[in-house]
Formats: structure tokens, sequence, C-alpha cells
């Protein structure tokens, strides 16, 4: 058993994912003007983390007056395992069963089915082929004055000001693209392979027609649907893809507002045969979003000393001695900058900083499991093994994109001779914070002027760089930009891809380079786009938004 000297070790932390996405809860009758209660299935179901939820914007809708316009907004100023308080107050009388709520997503991590009275949240997602990471930082501002009083020269008063979450950091080997749905902000279109009847729908909006399944609302009564078919019908900030919590028909998120129980196309899920190639991929067409709105996700890390025989579970009161776990969840993280490089001889690496909301850490002895309660590394969603997220085990999905499977299309030339290649989107998010929040620590990322880098070096073959340098003419859209990466199976049949395509730009730097040892005469560009044309991704990872 652990006790007050044991430490916390690397070897029993984990970082692991929780989707952020609206939520629809449908409240009880026993809600007041200032404090929402949900009803009677979702607390049998969930046990929502105390004040996880604060600064979060809530919409109320009265279903006899409409269950399409919100009747008004409020902003969360507490919550408890089963309810809301709210600013400011309403002015519905809250019919039960039938009047709800939609949390938005920003700032909202989904919770999960509850074991006893413990809590979960959804955060047995794999984040990926991980190479570093550094946790949301809190930062503390002090404030230290002397009132202009004496006594002394030391500080009369000291307080603390505003908390401010920073310095996310996530390094993956690439082996998915979908990160860059979170630094785009939308998915326009989803080609996947779907089997749709009746009989499959879900029961209703929290109720699954059976374990471990995965829905996608196709915009219209549910039908089967091949990858050839071009589905839009969903919201392209999402949810995108639904799913039920682990063992069990309980769907996380509930189906949102703007969707329909009927709409739920079951998605069959990827596979890889026997030849390792991927059977029933899915491929997400991403596109820029232009408003306030970027999709957020959280990150929860979890410490435990791996003593206790549930080594991912705090607030455990029959121990006489320090907590076996640390908890602390990063909300509302948006991605700042997404860094994609490929580098000579190297896999193909993203870089995600990130814009955190702020940084929620547990209340002594409250009862949470992380992980959602999974202990085995396969058992986390997306990662394939032992998952309900591939229909049969492949080392495929694991493997990374590699540099020598990519190409670089540029001025209508696909260059050979690149020795690496950095791609930069970067939102400039500015922090922002609101009066009534009834929290110092929460705060807002706004996206701002969005921008794109692309910096290449390679070998001169010729002069042609340097005479784009000297272009007064605008690349339009007849000689994109393409950069393309390509994971394919042993026989050469193509099993995931990255594929982004730019326009509007000009060549703004060519700097070449003569090595002393006389060897190969290099070129360092830098390319300036103004927009994005295309970004697809063909994959195996399921995406919800």
């Amino acid at each position: 058993m652990a006790v007050n000297n044991d430490i916390f070790l690397g070897s029993g932390a984990s970082l692991t994912m929780i989707p952020e996405l609206d939520l629809k809860i449908i409240l009880d009758s026993s809600s007041t003007a200032t404090q929402l209660v949900a009803d009677a299935l979702w607390t049998d179901n969930v046990r929502m983390v105390e004040n996880l939820y604060v600064g979060c914007v809530v919409e109320l809708y009265d279903a006899g007056e409409s269950t399409t316009e919100r009747h008004s907004v409020h902003v969360v100023t507490s919550n408890d395992t089963t309810s809301f308080t709210i600013s400011p107050a309403h002015n519905i009388t809250v019919a039960d069963a039938t009047d709800f709520i939609i949390v938005r997503g920003y700032g909202a991590p989904a919770p999960t089915t509850k074991t006893g009275s413990i809590a979960r949240l959804s955060a047995d997602n794999w984040l990926g082929v991980l190479e570093s990471a550094t946790f949301p930082n809190l930062e503390v501002e002090m404030k230290q004055n002397n009132l202009s009083l004496g006594f002394g020269r030391n500080f009369t008063h000291q307080y603390k000001g505003i908390e401010t979450a920073s310095g996310g950091n996530l390094a993956v080997v690439a082996n998915h693209g979908t990160w860059l749905y979170y630094a785009l902000g939308k998915c326009t279109q989803i080609n996947a392979t779907f089997t749709g009847s009746s009989s499959l729908d879900p029961a209703d909006i929290r109720t699954a027609h059976a374990n471990n399944v995965h829905y996608l609302d196709i915009g219209e009564t549910a039908t089967a649907k091949a990858f050839s078919d071009n589905i839009t019908g969903f919201t392209s900030t999402g949810p995108l893809f639904y799913r039920t919590a682990k063992d069990s028909t309980f769907m996380i998120p509930p189906v949102a507002n703007q969707d329909t129980a009927t709409h739920m196309a079951l998605l069959t899920l990827p596979s890889f045969n026997a030849s390792g190639v991927l059977q029933n991929p899915i491929k997400y067409t991403f596109a820029e979003a232009d408003g306030e709105e970027l999709p957020s996700f959280g990150l929860e890390q979890n410490v435990s000393k791996l003593e206790a025989s549930n080594p991912y579970r705090t607030g455990d009161t029959t121990l006489t001695t320090e907590s076996h776990n640390f908890v602390r969840i990063a909300r509302g993280n948006r991605v700042n900058t997404l860094t994609m490089t490929a580098n000579e001889n190297e896999e193909v690496k993203m870089t995600l900083d990130l814009n955190s909301r702020a940084v929620h850490k547990l209340k002594t002895n409250e009862a949470y499991e992380g992980k959602a309660g999974q202990s085995e590394i396969a058992d986390l969603f997306n990662f394939g093994s032992g998952s309900n997220t591939l229909a049969a085990t492949g080392e495929e999905s694991l493997e990374p994109f590699f540099f020598s499977s990519g190409s670089f299309t540029i001025f209508g030339e696909q260059f050979l001779k690149i020795t690496n290649m950095t791609l930069t989107i970067n939102n400039n998010l500015q922090d922002r914070r609101f009066i009534g929040v009834g929290n110092k620590s929460v705060k807002t990322g706004i996206p701002s002027q969005r921008n794109y880098e692309i910096s290449f070096t390679a070998l001169v073959t010729d002069n042609k760089l340097f005479e784009e340098l000297l272009d007064q003419i605008e690349e339009g859209t007849s000689n994109l930009i393409t950069l393309q990466f390509d994971k394919n199976a042993p026989d050469g049949t193509l099993n995931e891809q990255i594929l982004l395509k730019f326009q509007d730009y000009f060549l703004s730097s060519a700097n070449v380079t003569i090595p002393e040892d006389k060897g190969p005469v290099t070129i360092e560009g830098t390319v300036m786009p103004r927009k994005l044309n295309t970004c697809e991704v063909r994959t195996h990872w399921i995406l919800q938004g």
C-alpha cells in the first residue's frame, strides 16, 4: 500500500484525450430558475465531475415553445454530480422529460457511464503515436501591494490574481491525419461504409440498438452507403461519429439537437485483412472554419502509484493514507498552431501548440476513475487491438506515414529532390475573459488571422524557384501546391493518405547555399499560401469531432 512518502513515477503516468461535443441533456421538473437538474435516465447512467463545466455556455429549450429555437442562453457558474447552476436565471417552468438544455462543447469534456457512485469521463481515447507531450501548466498571477502604509520595507498585503492555463503541446508521429480537423475547423464530407435500417436505429437519443456501435447522421433516413457515396448531411463542426460507452448501449454524446435518431447509419468498422490491406476505410474532407468556433478537446493527465486494486481511481476514503492517483483535466484545448514536418529519412510528424481554456483539479476525496476505467492499452478507443474501433486487429494502424512516401508539387511541377518540408497552420488564437463566468481561471481562445507557411529544402536542379521569387503575379488555382503522403499495403494497395492542396501563393524566399565541401547546392524556400484548396484524410481513425 502506498504511503505519504511513496513517489509518483512516470511509469504510472498516462495522457488521454476526451472529446468535447455539444451535450443534450433532458431536464427534470425539479429544476429551478437557477438550477437545471438532469432527468433520471441521465443521472442513472452518468455522474458528472463537480465544477468541471464552470464557464460553459448552456442553451435552454422550452419544448412547449420550440425544440429548434433556444429560449435563452446562460453560463454555468457551478455544477454538482446531477445539475448545473446557471446565470442569469431563466423564466420558464421546466416540464418533466420534455424541456432540455444544450451544453455547448467548448470546454465541456464528454462524460461516460459511471461505475457505482464513481464519475468517469470519456478519457479512454488514444492520442496516437505520441512522441512527447507537455500538459498545460497553470500560471497564477501574484499581486503584492503596500497599501500606502509603512510597517517596514516588506509588502503589506498579497493575493492571487487570475489563473492562466498555457504551454500545452503534443508532438505526435503521424499514424493518421485527423489532427488537421482541429487546426482547420470543419469536416464537410465523409466517405465510409454503412448499413442502415429501422432495426439498427438508436432506440432514442441516448440508447443505441447494441453495445459498442458507431453511427453517423447521414442527413436522411438511414440506408446502406458505400465508400463511393459522398455523405454531407452531418454537422460540419461536429458531432461527427457517435459512439457508445464501452460495453454499453448508452450513447456519448446523446444525439445532438440538429441530428435525428432515424438518420443514424451504422458504421462498418475499418479492418485489415491477412494481406495487410485496409478494408472499409474512412475518408474525411476537411475545410477552413471562418467563424469564432474551432473544435476543441480535453486532456486527462492521470498519474497513478499503480498499487491499489483500482489504480486509476481517486477519492478512496477507505484508505488512511494519501490518494494513489493524481488527476488533472485540461479542457477547451484548441489548436493554435499545427506544424507538420517531413524530414529526410524520418517519419511524418505533427506538433500541436494548444490554447487551453482551463485546468481542473478534482476536489479532495472526489470519487473519479481515470481513463474511463480502461486498464489495458489495447482497450483505448482508436488504438486497435482489443478495442471496439477496428473490426480486426492490424499493426498497420500503428504504422506512421514516412517521408519517403510523400510528394510535393509546386508551380505545376513535382519536386523530386526535396530533403525536408514543413507546413505550419497558425490560428493566432487570442485570449479573452468575460464578466459573469464566475471563475477567474476560465478564458476563451478566439481565432483571428489564419496563416499558412510552407518551407522546404531542396537540391538545386534548375533556376525555376529563383525565377518564381521575382515573379509579381500570384499563383492562383491553376498550379496548386500539393502535399501528399501515402501508406500502402505490402502489395502496393493504398491504405491511408493525407492530401493537402493550397492556392493563391507567392514564393517569399529562395536562399541558395553553396557548401564548403563542394557537395550538392541547396535552396531553402518559403511559400505563403492564402487559402486551403483541398484537405482529404483517408484513415482507419474514427473521429467524433
